[in-house]
């Protein structure tokens, strides 16, 4: 793809999507042959159908492509799995929305029916995340891009509830779960979200059976106390061990039947009444205290959707606010509501639909976790994966020590059906199909499907090893090649925010059905926020489609910005104007590079490798600074090499940026401009630098860095050229000797700065050094002469005594000094100076004002009246100098 033209300015968006045209259909995105006999397999976590490219995904395309460019270029057999997740809720309700706009629900159809409506769905909207996923460019192979309702793994996940329910690790039970009202479906603890809401604390009391006594309890929710059965205290509770040694009963207020008083350390003696009223229906630690405490449980006395059910009496049919109202004035006038305060509460919300979550009990199938978590607990002490940061151990401790079973069933048609028939008296067949249930009932019986379908985070768990084609129910010796290669994955990359809906639950799954690790790093990334370090929501209106800025930058831009600083567990601050910046610095590199083009034969040397045995056989007939930079891309290749192992991208950002403005731009080409007429080996350094310098860049800036290549007619695509290794040896002394002379350029800059010297007038320039700083110096004092631009220079032993000279210490031993008075353009100057001297004067003037106010100075604390003062002081001395100056040119 070599392009012997090279435009004057980086125009990314003329290039990047014909590049990206052409890797894919090269077949370069597929896995190699390995050349150092290592796999790197990545999966892609897979983003919902539903789904549409926002910041997150790009930050997650990013580090992902960042990792594979590496391993690629390193020569490792690479491959990078693409794919999308059915999204059960989402895409449901995306085909209810449809249904709706037609006049017609699910129930208007067959389950078949809409089952293919969603399938419909998908295919004509599913498919815009992936080809958005595309416009980052990232380079997975997508001939190998998978769905989670692929036939093949609909049969993995069939095969594994199957292996689990046999295995008593899956069965249906009566629990208290989280229910969507508005989805009518079962959702998980992690998918909701808590909001803080104003409403009421009624403080009840409970008489107590046959005595004057009596028990007030606190709740935000009276409505539910008509199926109270019972009220704990805590058993250390002194209070209340009378009334518990004698086995009382309380009076359940409107109701008036006993219910008992129990002693349960779930009562928090530091909050409300040290009393609690128990309604298992309707609250999971009610339930749960129920159940230790044989209980009944499945009074249930709101339904799914929020109205009272037959058990509430007279207030059935009731919608539970209403219900509260009239309960409330019921209470009062029969003396039991003692008081009513505002309070202010959590409350339950589906992130997704938005709706007020309802705790039921309800018939629902579960995972039980406690033996798998011991296999899991036994290889993560055995240290046989690694996350990344470690601090984010203590996180998935957490969860992993406190895990509960897993409700994995979900109200819904769209998804992966639980493989469950029964027969007319309900005994339940688990088979992979109808054929091998009806196997199971012995005879021929009517069955019937289980209508729920599984969570999406069941398939989810699947995802490492059944994207390569890895089959449940055959043995490892009759697992695809592709299984046999590259499981198990080298790094899973996500958020730190889905660690436990989706990096545990993998875990989970791969150490019970292959007892073996699913991946061997787990690398956390942060949540990209705005730059005011608030989340991105559609309500703040501070979202930022990457599109956009893939648009107005350029992909190579957004990639930067979204790896600089990016360490994992950090959140990222993202700001449009950093895009803006690295466009800026990329558009720096482009026109580097671009000078190097123009000043390259035909004829030049091009093959790294063959360059490098150029560069080590005549290493000594290079030039000081060309032995520089040479140590400088060593030491480079060498620490961009150990970032990248280290998963420390944003380090290797910083280093390859500095390189490249400081090093490369600002002092290697400009000495290369004043040296390329007598240096023997000039364009073979700098044409081994920049090659290697573009392959250090690759991972991060991979279409401005193969476009420059190509142009510069190195041989093959980037992309898959060896990595940016350099085998020249590091010459540390002739860095700290350019250090050096670094040093004096800069300061010598800074001195015509500061003196207000024109760019282009001369300079009279004297730098004094002895013994080892002379011979140093003096090596490249031509250098240093031009690029100062000096039209005389000494090297002196002896410190020049006129005090006209500007001057700066450098370190012990040197000294610049710098004679502006044939640089200086007088009229200007002296403008110059009287403006500042008015300024300073105006300055002055205005702290005197605040100085000589009587009241300020009585009143400010004396550390801001001395700082006002310290301020004067120093505008004078400033003055003073000024006037001295302009005396001179006068």
């Amino acid at each position: 793809m070599t392009n012997t033209e090279f435009a004057k300015k980086y125009k990314p968006s003329e290039f990047e999507e014909k590049l990206y045209t052409h890797w894919e259909e090269s077949g370069l995105f597929k896995p190699r042959e390995s050349t150092t006999g290592e796999q790197f397999y990545i999966p892609m976590p897979p983003p919902n159908v539903t789904g549409r490219l926002h910041l997150g995904h790009a930050i997650m395309t990013t580090l992902e492509d960042i990792m594979v460019r590496y391993h690629r270029m390193k020569g490792d057999s690479t491959l990078w799995v693409p794919g999308t997740d059915h999204a059960g809720i989402s895409t449901q309700a995306k085909v209810e929305e449809k249904l709706a706009k037609e006049g017609k629900t699910k129930h208007d159809i067959s389950r078949e029916e809409f089952f293919n409506e969603c399938m419909n769905w998908k295919k004509e909207y599913g498919n815009i995340i992936t080809n958005q996923i595309r416009k980052t460019w990232a380079s997975c192979d997508w001939s190998k891009e998978r769905f989670t309702l692929d036939e093949d793994l609909n049969k993995n996940v069939r095969k594994a509830f199957v292996d689990l329910y046999n295995k008593w690790l899956i069965y249906k039970w009566e629990y208290m779960v989280n229910f969507d009202p508005v989805l009518n479906t079962v959702v998980s603890d992690q998918e909701v979200v808590y909001k803080e809401e104003q409403g009421h604390l009624y403080h009840i009391t409970y008489f107590v059976s046959g005595s004057d006594n009596e028990i007030v309890i606190a709740t935000t929710r009276p409505e539910t106390l008509l199926w109270d059965v019972a009220v704990a205290v805590h058993p250390k509770d002194k209070r209340y061990k009378k009334l518990l040694k004698a086995g009382k009963k309380l009076i359940l207020p409107i109701v008036n039947k006993e219910i008992p008083i129990i002693a349960d350390e779930m009562v928090d003696m530091e909050f409300g009444t040290w009393a609690v009223k128990i309604t298992p229906a309707h609250d999971a630690n009610d339930f749960a205290t129920a159940k230790r405490h044989d209980l009944p449980l499945d009074n249930v006395v709101i339904d799914k959707n929020g109205k009272m059910t037959k058990v509430a009496g007279i207030f059935a049919g009731q919608d539970f606010m209403t219900a509260r109202q009239n309960i409330v004035e019921l209470l009062k006038a029969k003396g039991n509501l003692i008081k009513v305060e505002p309070h202010t509460s959590k409350v339950a919300y589906w992130e997704r639909s938005g709706a007020k979550i309802e705790t039921i009990i309800s018939n629902q199938w579960f995972v039980k976790v406690d033996p798998i978590v011991k296999k899991v607990v036994k290889w993560y002490k055995a240290k046989d994966f690694e996350i990344i940061p470690k601090k984010y151990n203590k996180v998935f401790e957490d969860w992993i020590y406190n895990l509960r079973d897993w409700c994995i069933s979900r109200q819904l048609i769209w998804g992966h059906r639980i493989p469950v028939w029964y027969n007319e008296n309900w005994k339940e067949y688990c088979a992979e199909n109808e054929q091998e249930a009806q196997k199971l009932a012995w005879e021929w019986v009517k069955l019937t499907q289980d209508p729920d379908v599984l969570d999406t985070w069941f398939s989810s768990g699947l995802w490492a090893s059944s994207i390569l084609g890895h089959k449940i129910w055959e043995p490892d010796e009759k697992q695809p090649e592709l299984y046999k290669k590259f499981y198990p994955a080298q790094v899973l990359e996500t958020g730190h925010d889905i660690i436990f809906f989706w990096v545990v639950r993998m875990l989970l799954f791969w150490y019970e059905f292959t007892e073996q690790k699913p991946f061997e790093k787990i690398y956390l990334h942060g949540l990209v926020r705005d730059k005011l370090g608030r989340k991105m929501s559609k309500s703040l209106g501070n979202g930022i489609d990457p599109l956009d800025m893939i648009e107005k930058y350029g992909t190579d831009a957004l990639r930067l910005s979204l790896s600089i600083w990016n360490t994992p567990w950090n959140d990222l601050k993202f700001d449009e104007e950093n895009v803006k910046n690295n466009w800026i610095f990329i558009n720096k590199l482009w026109n580097a590079s671009r000078f190097v083009f123009t000043n390259l034969d035909e004829k030049q040397e091009k093959d790294d490798k063959k360059l490098e045995e150029i560069l080590i056989k005549n290493y000594n007939n290079l030039m000081f600074h060309e032995k520089w930079i040479l140590s400088r891309i060593k030491h480079l290749s060498d620490l961009v090499t150990k970032s990248m192992e280290d998963y420390n991208f944003s380090e290797a950002w910083i280093e390859l940026q500095a390189f490249t403005k400081n090093e490369f731009c600002d002092y290697y080409i400009e000495e290369f401009k004043l040296t390329k007429d007598k240096s023997k080996f000039g364009n073979d350094v700098i044409t081994y630098t920049l090659n290697k310098l573009l392959k250090l860049w690759h991972p991060y800036i991979p279409f401005v860095s193969e476009e420059i290549y190509n142009k510069l007619g190195f041989e093959g695509d980037l992309i898959v050229a060896n990595w940016g290794e350099v085998k020249l040896e590091r010459n540390e002394q002739i860095e700290k000797d350019k250090k050096l002379i670094i040093e004096i350029i800069k300061e010598i800059r800074r001195l015509r700065a500061d003196n207000n010297i024109m760019p282009s007038k001369t300079i009279w320039l004297q730098i004094y050094a002895k013994n080892k700083n002379a011979e140093i110096i003096w090596e490249v004092i031509d250098l240093i002469w031009a690029i100062t631009k000096a039209e005389e220079f000494e090297l002196v032993d002896k410190k020049p005594k006129d005090e006209n000279l500007a001057y700066w210490v450098i370190k012990a031993w040197v000294e610049v000094y710098v004679d502006t008075a044939n640089a200086l353009d007088i009229e200007k100057e002296i403008e110059r100076l009287k403006e500042q001297i008015l300024d300073t004067k105006e300055y002055i003037a205005i702290l005197d004002k605040k100085l000589l106010n009587e009241s300020f100075v009585r009143n400010a604390p004396e550390a801001l009246v001395r700082a006002e003062m310290e301020k004067k002081a120093g505008a004078q001395d400033k003055l003073s100098k000024l006037e001295e100056k302009l005396a001179k040119l006068n």
